[in-house]
C-alpha cells in the first residue's frame, strides 16, 4: 500500500537545494503515511500521533508541513495541479489538444486510483471548512485551464468574446460533477469516456450544424402575419 501511494503522487523533481529536497521528502513521507492510514482505517479513526508514528517524525515536524490533519486531503488536489501544470508546460499541441490532454490526464488519474479519489471526495464534501480550502485548489486548476484558453483565443481556435475564466470554470465544473457521479456509482461509470464526451460538448456545442451569429446588437426581424 505504501508503495502504491508513493507512486501515485510522484512529482518530477525541480532544481532545488539539498535542504529543500529533504524538506520535500519529509512532507511526502507524512502525506504518504497519512493517506495509507486513511485508506486502511478511515479518516476519523486516524490521529496526528498515528501519522507521526507511521512517518517517523515528531509532532512539531508534522505542523511545519501541515496546519491540520484535514490539510492532507487538500494536498491531493495540489499535487494533481502540480503534475498537470508540468504536463501543460511540456505539451506542444494546440490549445484545443491541450485542454483535451489536461482533462484526460485527470480522468486517467482518477480511474487508476479510485480508492484515493473516493476518500478525498467524501471527506472534503463532509467538511465545509475543508471544502472552502479545496476551492482554492480548484481555483488553481481554473487558472491553469484559463491560460490555455487565452492562448487558444490568440491563435484563433476559440471565440475571443468568451471569458477565459468562465470557460475554464465551466470545464472544471463539468469535470468535478462527473467525478462526483463516478464516486457515487462506485466507479462503474467509464469516467474517461464521459470526460471526452463532455469536452466535445464544451468545445463544439450542442448544435448539429454550425451557423454564423450576427452582431449582438442586431434587432430581431419579425415576419408580418
Amino acid at each position: 500500500m505504501a508503495e502504491y501511494i508513493q507512486n501515485i503522487h510522484a512529482v518530477a523533481p525541480a532544481q532545488v537545494s539539498r535542504r529543500e529536497r529533504k524538506k520535500g521528502r519529509t512532507r511526502a513521507d507524512i502525506y504518504n503515511a497519512a493517506m495509507n492510514l486513511f485508506l486502511r482505517r478511515g479518516f476519523d479513526s486516524v490521529t496526528i500521533e498515528d501519522i507521526c508514528d507511521s512517518a517517523d517524525v515528531a509532532r512539531a515536524t508534522f505542523f511545519l508541513h501541515f496546519p491540520a490533519k484535514e490539510a492532507i486531503l487538500i494536498e491531493y488536489g495540489e499535487r494533481a495541479n502540480d503534475e498537470l501544470g508540468a504536463a501543460i508546460g511540456e505539451f506542444r499541441g494546440s490549445a484545443t489538444a491541450t485542454i483535451r490532454m489536461a482533462l484526460k490526464l485527470l480522468a486517467e488519474r482518477a480511474a487508476r486510483h479510485p480508492d484515493v479519489v473516493r476518500l478525498v471526495m467524501r471527506e472534503v464534501l463532509a467538511r465545509p471548512r475543508v471544502l472552502s480550502e479545496h476551492d482554492e485548489s480548484t481555483a488553481d486548476l481554473i487558472n491553469l485551464l484559463a491560460s490555455v484558453i487565452r492562448r487558444g483565443q490568440k491563435a484563433g481556435e476559440f471565440r475571443r468574446r468568451a471569458e477565459p475564466t468562465v470557460a475554464a470554470l465551466t470545464a472544471c465544473a463539468a469535470f468535478f460533477a462527473l467525478i462526483y457521479t463516478w464516486v457515487r456509482h462506485d466507479g462503474k461509470i467509464d469516467i474517461e469516456a464521459a470526460v471526452a464526451e463532455t469536452l466535445d460538448i464544451i468545445l463544439n456545442g450542442l448544435s448539429e450544424r454550425k451557423f454564423r451569429r450576427g452582431p449582438a446588437s442586431a434587432p430581431i426581424r419579425r415576419t408580418n402575419s
